[in-house]
């Protein structure tokens, strides 16, 4: 089931959070996005509201790059 973000905020800001705990964790738990210009970029999918999260990490961080739509025709411009 996908609830639209607008109607149900708590949704989207529950399933953002367990991801961001999951990639703090196990930071290379996501899947490699080869399109991306940026090397070493990293994704995954919130299924309850259809968005990918996209991020990098290195020894000290993780950083989020983008928040996009699993339906949009192509990927952000990172």
């Amino acid at each position: 089931m996908v609830v639209g973000n607008r109607d149900h905020p708590e949704v989207f800001n529950e399933e953002l959070e367990q991801a961001l705990q999951i990639i703090a964790a196990l930071p290379g738990a996501g899947t490699i996005y080869a399109q991306s210009p940026v090397p070493g970029v990293r994704r995954v999918y919130l299924r309850r509201v259809a968005v990918h999260l996209y991020y990098t990490f290195d020894d000290a961080y993780v950083i989020v790059r983008a928040l996009w739509g699993a339906r949009s025709e192509r990927g952000p411009r990172l």
